[in-house]
Parts: C-alpha cells; sequence; structure tokens
C-alpha cells in the first residue's frame, strides 16, 4: 500500500493494461493546495512514469523554482531537459514540458473519473509530456483509452 508522506504528499494512481499499472496522475496534491500531476501511461512506461511525476514534483516544488507553478498556471509551457529532472534517467536528454490543462480535458476525465465533477471543475492539472509528443496533447489520443 502506498503511504502519503511529507516529503511526497500524494499518492500515483495509473491505468491497467494486460495486468500491469502504467502511473499516469497523482491524487492528494490538490489537498496542499498544488496542482495535480498527469503523464501519459506510455511515455516512459510502468517503471519511469511514477519516477518522473516524482523528479517533476521536487523540480517544481524547489525553493529556486518557486516562479513556476504561476507561470504554468498562467498558461506557459515550462520546457526542462530531462537530464536535469533525474541525471540518471534511463533515456536520450530529451525535453519534458510542463503545461496546465483543465478538467475538460479528456486525459483528465479518464484518470479522474469518478471524481465528482464539481470537485474537478475546482482542480488544478498540470500535464507532463515529451516536446514533440504532440499527439499526447490532444483530446483524440486518450478518447476511449491509450491503446497500444
Amino acid at each position: 500500500m502506498f503511504k502519503i508522506t511529507k516529503e511526497l504528499p500524494f499518492i500515483i494512481h495509473g491505468c491497467v493494461h494486460d495486468y500491469e499499472s502504467f502511473p499516469t496522475h497523482t491524487h492528494g496534491l490538490t489537498a496542499i493546495g498544488f496542482p495535480e500531476l498527469l503523464i501519459d501511461p506510455l511515455a516512459f512506461g510502468k517503471e519511469w512514469n511514477a519516477c518522473l511525476i516524482n523528479d517533476s514534483y521536487f523540480y517544481l516544488t524547489h525553493p529556486e523554482k518557486t516562479d513556476l507553478i504561476p507561470l504554468i498556471l498562467g498558461g506557459k509551457t515550462v520546457v526542462v531537459k530531462l537530464k536535469t529532472l533525474n541525471p540518471f534517467f534511463p533515456a536520450e536528454d530529451l525535453n519534458i514540458c510542463f503545461r496546465t490543462v483543465t478538467h475538460e480535458f479528456e486525459a483528465v476525465n479518464q484518470a479522474y473519473e469518478g471524481v465528482d465533477i464539481n470537485e474537478l471543475a475546482e482542480m488544478r492539472f498540470i500535464q507532463i509530456y515529451v516536446e514533440g509528443d504532440d499527439f499526447a496533447l490532444d483530446d483524440d489520443y486518450y478518447r476511449g483509452g491509450v491503446t497500444w
């Protein structure tokens, strides 16, 4: 069972495909006044998506980065080198992007299925995606569930 801690004040949920869980989004950040984070289940797979979510949280909450969340929530896309988020990440040094999305975004609807629509409308969300993966920005990619 996952436990919310002071260091990681959220849990990561995912989608299931062929009996494997692929981390996709957080629960619990809204309770501390922070936007929930979500990522394409296929971005880095079942092991590394959760790592990237955690690394992104640590990066965005770092005391020297306090200006980033207001920028993102204000509509700016912030781009960071993957190796800046985690120098040990086992992938080429891609650019990772952060953008705000609304509760109407299809990925949000699927990730937070069952959350009351009024509560969902009050929540804020930041999508994590790989620069160039423009398909992950489109509702149609998520509609009906991401397929392999």
